[in-house]
């Protein structure tokens, strides 16, 4: 009666023999398998791993508007010494660059489109990245970075669709953003109101006249 199970170990017993003495080419094809599922695996956790976005430098940004207002000769004679501050009007989507109570720049903006927020309140000019300066929330490039306060908001270059379309910054046209960027230095008052009641300026801006501007 034992003669069955001591057969069927001895059986067991040669199988794992000959398993374990492979010929050549039988461990030649066992390594490649092995490498094979290791590949898969490999290439499976690579997969699984978030992809990096490359941010991509542009050379164009889009600005519907493009009815900026700049006074050259008002910013070349302010000295370091000139008071300056940027207001930005969230109704009319505008900022405005103002030194020693006269408008020196007048842009049109985009800011948070609905469901986001562009914070309102006084800030000052923290940090400023004139190029290199990536968004962690979309990857892009943000040239002539400004930072309000220590916020994660801040003035940039930026495309303006002709209506509120950003996450909460403020995007200021290419054409504006490198003027803006060397005249408003760190420190420089940033106020983002809903409505700009244009307190504080010697003339009145509502219709504005660069040449009379120019000769003051």
């Amino acid at each position: 009666m034992k003669l069955p199970v001591i057969y069927s170990a001895f059986s067991l017993l040669l199988v794992a023999l000959s398993l374990s003495v492979a010929t050549p080419v039988e461990a030649g094809l066992f390594d490649k398998l092995r490498a094979k599922r290791q590949a898969k695996l490999k290439a499976k956790q690579q997969a699984s791993k978030p992809k990096r976005r490359v941010p991509v430098k542009r050379s164009w940004y889009n600005d519907t508007h493009e009815d900026a207002y700049i006074n050259e000769p008002l910013l070349d004679g302010a000295g370091e010494e000139s008071e300056r501050r940027v207001i930005i009007d969230i109704e009319r989507q505008r900022a405005f660059l103002v030194i020693d109570g006269l408008v020196a720049i007048d842009s049109a903006v985009s800011t948070a489109r609905r469901g986001c927020v562009t914070p309102r309140g006084s800030y000052q000019i923290t940090e400023k990245i004139r190029s290199g300066k990536v968004s962690t929330l979309y990857h892009v490039y943000m040239p002539n970075w400004m930072r309000l306060g220590h916020t994660a908001i801040g003035m940039h270059t930026g495309d303006l669709p002709g209506y509120p379309a950003s996450h909460g910054c403020i995007r200021l046209p290419m054409s504006v953003a490198p003027v803006m960027f060397t005249h408003v230095p760190r420190g420089t008052t940033v106020e983002v109101v809903d409505t700009w009641d244009e307190k504080g300026l010697k003339l009145p801006y509502t219709f504005p006249n660069p040449i009379y501007l120019t000769q003051l």
